[in-house]
């Protein structure tokens, strides 16, 4: 088929067997296809999908959601509405108008908003660029002398970070006459009129075979376009090998970020000349040359221009981190500790690392000038070698890392000693800058007046090393610390998506070049408590009386089970002990008192799954109607219900002592 057009044949075929032409099974054929078999044609669109983005995220990059993707010969939409349900925006091309109508109503059809259709045409006039560009069982449709051009403007379509995946054949394994009688019918068309008559297809249906790409060709294409190292995935389509090519287009250094001077330190080269023993003396004098400590100490509000960045991205970590009282964090490189400050006010307990023993020193001070409100938890201060974290395996639940990582000469090294000392299921966080930090002027600047490293972050290199250190996922934060200020109807643009969202999302994506802010959660499972809302729920059963006498305590009979995935702390006055809990209100519903009375259900934990049985009293009230709610409450945590479990409501009455009638509950 011609690169920009289809040709009459094809055309017809795409107009009768949009699906056939695609993948070509049978039950695809117009007169074959069900609704099953055509919702089972989109299925593997979505998996295949599936499979692009997770090869990018575990092979290439950890990329986020993609604001923009290029479907190149979309077909009937197979999975541009795969990518549709994925990406911010699709853009579907196709050579053939009578597949663009077909994968119109087929998004019309599925309620897909995001997907806009080119012709090849429209395309080629577009100055459209993408965060990832497709191509999968198109190009054995395309001549090679015309695929190589397509391939080649494909790549130029590639934001700076973006991904490219095309698939091509490179390889037929055919015999001689096998490839002789389809080089005829593809040439002749009365004998492709012939085979096809002999296999029962109407006369004017192509041949659908491959035509061999030369690999090195490919590859050179990939090269010239400045994306190096590229992923190559091998498959097979009957007789002919197929490659799937996996390529990252660089990302740019920003203009605006200074330049290293000429003869500019080389953070590698640095590394392996210096020892890490050399490194960490370095750290500690600079921490021990500081006379006025009070700058430091006041960190993060040390600095108007500053604080405002240190807040967000402390925010973007706390929020990954998924804290709750009781756990035990480790920070790396804590330095002078106020974020370790901030963790132990949370009702964590904090073990801060450095390699400075006056940084740590300066941290304590921290602790003792400002020491947190309430029952806070005691610091640990740790001195780091730089090699060999001095705790014991899976030791603590969380990890945090505040712009510290970077400084690191040993990166793998220290990945390994942070898997080792987390738990199974724990989860380490970094806020880090970005690939190309050790280039920045303030980096060469640090590195040649106190010899400190500053490091790239690279995260597929990171993420490669973590895999062996036994973490099991990486994820990235998207985010600008920046606010975007607009007017009204600006603000009311970007929501509905138009030329205000447009910027907002590029300036993020600028500001994000630089930024590194992930999580690596390493392999395997925490078991979850009721020091956290997660997995809290109860099923609450009461049994009371419908009268009771005034002055007489209430006797209630209970029955409580943990309904939830969370493991119930003993009650008790810690965080997360769980109780049961009564709230009081009158005969209109008006809460008289929220705490009236809280039962303790028992002093060992209560696994998922168990229940307990309870006979109490609630105190004695005047005479009135009332309406009892009972729920459980996780100490400092949050009432049940709050999180969607079922309290019980039971309306009582209270009547005078001398009434007759009046008779309480019967135990």
């Amino acid at each position: 088929m011609p690169a920009d057009r289809p040709s009459r044949t094809w055309e017809r075929f795409a107009e009768r067997e949009p699906y056939f032409a695609v993948l070509t099974d049978p039950k695809y054929r117009r007169e074959r296809l069900t609704d099953a078999a055509r919702a089972e044609f989109f299925d593997t669109g979505t998996r295949y999908v599936e499979l692009v983005l997770d090869t990018i995220r575990n092979r290439i990059t950890p990329m986020p959601r993609p604001q923009s993707v290029l479907e190149f010969g979309c077909g009937p939409g197979r999975l541009a509405l795969a990518f549709a349900g994925v990406a911010a925006g699709v853009t579907a091309v196709d050579v053939s108008p009578a597949m663009l109508a077909v994968a119109r109503e087929n998004a019309a059809n599925a309620g897909v908003d995001n997907l806009r259709f080119m012709t090849l045409e429209e395309y080629r006039a577009s100055d459209a660029m993408f965060d990832l560009v497709n191509a999968t069982l198109v190009f054995h449709h395309i001549r090679p002398a015309d695929g190589y051009g397509l391939i080649a403007e494909m790549l130029r379509r590639l934001k700076p970070g973006g991904v490219a995946a095309i698939e091509f054949p490179f390889h037929d394994h055919s015999t001689l006459v096998v490839r002789a009688s389809r080089w005829a019918r593809r040439h002749i068309l009365p004998i492709n009129a012939a085979a096809n008559a002999a296999r029962g297809k109407p006369a004017y249906f192509p041949l659908i075979h491959p035509r061999p790409y030369s690999a090195n060709e490919v590859l050179s294409l990939i090269h010239a376009a400045g994306c190096d190292q590229p992923h190559l995935v091998l498959g097979r389509h009957g007789d002919t090998e197929v490659v799937t090519a996996f390529a990252q287009k660089p990302v740019v250094v920003r203009e605006q970020q200074p330049a290293p001077s000429p003869g500019g330190i080389d953070v590698r080269r640095m590394i392996a000349e210096t020892s890490i023993e050399e490194l960490n003396r370095k750290a500690e004098e600079y921490f021990a040359s500081i006379s006025d400590r009070d700058r430091h100490l006041a960190k993060p509000f040390a600095s108007v221009e500053d604080t405002p960045a240190l807040l967000i991205n402390f925010a973007i970590l706390l929020q990954g981190l998924r804290l709750y009282p009781g756990l035990t964090v480790l920070e790396f490189g804590a330095g002078t500790g106020w974020l370790s400050r901030f963790v132990t006010q949370l009702g964590c307990r904090s073990i801060l690392l450095d390699v400075s023993a006056t940084a740590l020193e300066m941290a304590a001070e921290l602790f003792e000038r400002m020491p947190v409100i309430g029952r806070g938890l005691a610091p640990q201060f740790l001195v780091f070698d730089g090699r060999r974290i001095d705790l014991p395996d899976g030791s603590v639940d969380r990890i945090i890392c505040f712009d510290a990582f970077h400084h690191a000469p040993n990166p793998g090294e220290v990945l390994h000693e942070l898997a080792r000392v987390l738990r199974p299921g724990g989860i380490a966080a970094f806020a880090e800058p970005g690939p190309n930090h050790s280039k920045s002027g303030q980096s060469q600047f640090e590195m040649q007046t106190y010899g400190v490293v500053e490091n790239d972050v690279d995260i597929p290199s990171i993420w490669t090393e973590a895999q062996r250190a036994g973490f099991a996922r990486i994820e990235l934060a998207a985010f600008n610390a920046t606010p975007f200020h607009l007017t009204h109807g600006e603000y009311e643009q970007l929501l509905a998506g138009g030329e205000s969202y447009a910027r907002w999302a590029e300036a993020t994506r600028t500001f994000l070049r630089d930024v590194r802010d992930f999580f690596l959660y390493k392999t395997g499972e925490t078991p979850i408590d009721s020091r956290g809302t997660e997995g809290l729920a109860a099923t609450i059963g009461i049994e009371a009386a419908a009268e009771y006498a005034a002055g007489e305590p209430l006797r209630m009979r209970a029955t409580i089970t943990n309904s939830g995935s969370a493991t119930w702390l003993p009650s008790g006055p810690n965080n997360g002990a769980v109780w049961l809990g009564c709230h009081l209100y009158d005969s209109t519903g008006q809460l008289v008192n929220l705490d009236y009375h809280r039962q303790p259900l028992s002093t060992t934990l209560l696994a998922p799954g168990q229940t307990v049985s309870l006979t109490f009293d609630l105190p004695a009230l005047g005479p009135g109607a009332y309406l009892l709610e009972f729920d459980c409450v996780a100490e400092h945590v949050a009432w049940f219900a709050r999180l969607g479990s079922a309290p019980v409501r039971k309306s009582i009455s209270v009547q005078r002592s001398t009434e007759h009638g009046a008779k309480g509950f019967e135990i």
